[in-house]
């Protein structure tokens, strides 16, 4: 499969503290569009089957879009809302969607894990389109500015168009969470349990997820 596309990428951030904000928003899209053409395999194209001499093995081909369009549309949008003097609560939306005449499970996203979708394994979920939302309530700068407690909640759905027929998903998680502040950047610790639609909720498959933040 070979692939040619243009994108933009738009950011907007008017927080009080880009590290660890307390108020204000944040809004990132990104977006791709092009076009993919998917080359015929020579090996598949040279097989024969023993049974059937006269079988053409290009016919597997015949429900492959060899030239097609592609389209990926990534956004995040987050606002904080001060509580007092420490404390604020985010609140963020994440969605992201592909579409092409043929959809791969290597070109689908992969969220899940630290930074996206907490509770679940490292982009362990494979998605043709979704939509997560996120809350925090965080106690903040408990040991320096860039030092906080959390408790936090992901939920929303996914689709996996990959498959036929196409599989859809729920998702929920929460968890507590600390990110504390070290000489090289923020080191970010968190606990968090998860749950599919098609899962049994299981405290013995609670996962802990670590992050770290450089400082520039």
């Amino acid at each position: 499969v070979s692939a040619t596309s243009v994108g933009i990428d738009y950011q907007f951030d008017n927080t009080d503290y880009r590290l660890n904000p307390k108020k204000g928003n944040r809004l990132n899209v990104i977006t791709t569009v092009g076009t993919k053409k998917v080359k015929k395999n020579n090996e598949i194209l040279a097989l024969k089957d023993p049974s059937d001499p006269a079988y053409n093995f290009d016919r597997l081909y015949d429900t492959v879009k060899l030239n097609t369009y592609q389209f990926r549309l990534q956004a995040e949008a987050a606002k904080f809302f001060p509580l007092g003097k420490q404390s604020t609560i985010m609140a963020a939306v994440h969605g992201g969607f592909f579409q092409s005449g043929n959809i791969f499970r290597n070109e689908l996203f992969q969220i899940g894990g630290y930074k996206l979708l907490r509770g679940f394994d490292e982009e362990s979920q494979y998605l043709s389109r979704y939509a997560i939302a996120t809350v925090e309530y965080r106690l903040l700068y408990l040991s320096g500015q860039n030092s906080y407690f959390y408790v936090l909640a992901d939920g929303g759905w996914g689709t996996d168009a990959s498959k036929q027929p196409h599989l859809n998903y729920t998702y929920f998680g929460i968890g507590i969470g600390l990110a504390f502040e070290t000489k090289a950047g923020i080191f970010n610790l968190a606990w968090a349990i998860g749950k599919r639609n098609d899962t049994e909720l299981n405290l013995r498959q609670s996962k802990i997820h670590f992050g770290f933040v450089n400082y520039f």
